[in-house]
């Protein structure tokens, strides 16, 4: 009976031992488990930190390489702007030239002769009739010439119109000013701001078409027959 116990507590002794070795078997196992997927994580966690440095450092060289193309593309840029402004400035001075010395020239020449029959200041021609004809015969007459009738733009040109007009034996001559839906309007559409009416005038009625004469201006009826100025211009 004895023997058995005895037996016994040696089979379960034995039993026990097996189980402790099994549970620290399986305790290992898990041990290990844990650390390779700690050692695993931290070892993904390095490749991610490195991809990341990686790309910041290609994003920052691509940033620089784009910043050094600005640069020389806008310096490249300005240099070319700069020269092609000095350019135009050039031309503009020469032509500047040009055009004071072209006026000097035309200035210079007898315009009002036979030849000519025409009379020239700062870069136009005027032509002053010596016949009578209404505002649109007078119109026509200029454009044959290849001219219209002339805009008076300024005090200065106005007074060059009187003292031109001063030897002509008739007085006024149309202008190239006439009234349209109530407004007074040069022929090339422009409305009237600058004027030099004479005291009383433009009066209300029919009077659609403006003269000039050595007193300033004056409107009357287009179908009225008054003497008429022609202008070409050069520019």
């Amino acid at each position: 009976m004895s023997g058995i116990i005895y037996n016994n507590v040696n089979a379960t002794e034995v039993l026990d031992k097996g189980i402790y070795e099994n549970l620290d078997s399986i305790w290992n196992r898990e041990v290990n488990t844990e650390r390779q997927q700690q050692i695993g994580s931290a070892s993904v966690k390095n490749r991610r930190h490195r991809a990341v440095q990686v790309c910041l450092w290609l994003l920052c060289v691509l940033l620089l390489t784009a910043v050094i193309v600005l640069c020389v593309y806008f310096t490249t840029d300005q240099n070319h702007l700069l020269t092609h402004n000095y350019n135009l400035t050039k031309e503009r001075e020469d032509l500047s030239n040009e055009i004071k010395e072209l006026n000097r020239w035309l200035t210079a020449q007898d315009w009002s002769s036979d030849y000519f029959k025409w009379i020239y200041y700062n870069f136009s021609f005027y032509y002053i009739s010596s016949e009578l004809k209404t505002w649109n015969y007078s119109r026509e007459d200029c454009k044959e010439r290849g001219g219209d009738l002339v805009i008076i733009k300024s005090k200065e040109q106005q007074e060059f119109i009187q003292n031109a007009t001063a030897g002509y034996g008739f007085d006024p001559f149309w202008i190239g000013l006439r009234k349209e839906e109530g407004l007074w309007k040069w022929i090339d559409e422009i409305t009237l701001t600058t004027s030099f009416w004479i005291d009383g005038y433009p009066r209300s009625n029919n009077r659609y078409c403006a003269r000039t004469s050595s007193s300033g201006w004056s409107d009357f009826s287009c179908d009225d027959v008054y003497g008429w100025i022609c202008e070409k211009r050069i520019f």
